[in-house]
């Protein structure tokens, strides 16, 4: 897409009033709000700022959007307002798109927020039929007959359909036991914190702490996080130690992370190392 003036990318919008997307940003922060750091909740706030105009929509350049944060708290730095950009990303907060410029080549990106809130059901109503149609062809009545029954089975299948999401709505995201957690999160790991976190959502959450601490890493596509399931499981269980031991002042899920970070740094100083060694053995 081209860049241009905001409104062209009013399309891209999942909100239609203000209130709703205060809401679904309120939502996403009571679930996520604990991954962002107090600069990068600046910076959440100041590009919720500048996605009013089109409700949930930013097309403004990050060097706009981090000088609006001067006017907070002192300001931030560009890379604190990339690193909101990507675990916001990560977490399914926002999308972006790319725009391209008249004479080729990626411009700036359009910021989209996701939405968070899970909208009222829409009340079916009976399409409204004569007592007394009036037939112009001979098998008209049995046609009219025919659809009237699949206007009634459709109606049906949708009420259905309404009932379902409304059992699913009742049941909290907190009661999702282990069974729930997605297939993209490892066995090995789910296998290691199951006996402490039994519930989809406390694992989901660690994993991601995992995740982020891996791309902050910045490890090569060579070592992917897989690879390092060993180093995070590790993690989790000298976690769990330092717990039993009561030796954690803040609370689990930070410590957990910080503990993450550390290992990883250490593991990849070594990869480095190796690869540093043996780089000078094949130039002798």
């Amino acid at each position: 897409m081209k860049s241009g003036r905001i409104e062209q990318y009013k399309p891209y919008s999942q909100f239609r009033t203000l209130e709703e997307f205060n809401v679904s940003n309120k939502k996403a922060l009571e679930i996520h709000g604990h991954h962002f750091t107090k600069g990068e909740r600046i910076a959440f706030d100041v590009l919720t700022r500048f996605s009013v105009k089109v409700l949930g929509v930013c097309n403004a350049r990050i060097c706009k959007l981090v000088q609006a944060c001067q006017d907070i708290s002192g300001g931030i730095s560009r890379s604190t307002f990339e690193r909101m950009l990507r675990k916001a990303k990560s977490l399914g907060i926002i999308s972006s798109i790319h725009t391209v410029r008249e004479t080729g080549g990626y411009s700036h990106s359009v910021y989209i927020f996701n939405r968070f809130d899970t909208p009222n059901n829409e009340q079916l109503t009976s399409r409204e039929h004569n007592k007394k149609p009036q037939q112009s062809k001979a098998g008209e009545g049995k046609k009219q007959q025919e659809t009237h029954l699949v206007e009634t089975k459709t109606l049906k299948d949708k009420d259905l359909r309404q009932e379902q999401v409304k059992r699913i709505d009742h049941v909290d995201m907190n009661e999702l036991d282990v069974s729930f957690v997605p297939d993209d999160i490892p066995t090995p790991f789910i296998k290691a914190v199951k006996p402490f976190f039994n519930r989809a959502k406390e694992i989901c959450e660690l994993w991601n702490r995992a995740q982020i601490a891996y791309r902050s890493a910045r490890f090569t596509k060579d070592t992917t996080i897989e690879t390092l399931l060993p180093t995070i499981v590790h993690a989790f269980k000298q976690t769990v130690y330092r717990y039993k031991q009561k030796r954690i002042q803040t609370s689990f899920m930070p410590y957990f992370y910080g503990t993450v970070s550390n290992l990883l740094t250490v593991e990849k100083r070594k990869i480095v190392a190796v690869e540093k060694q043996w780089g000078q053995w094949l130039e002798r």
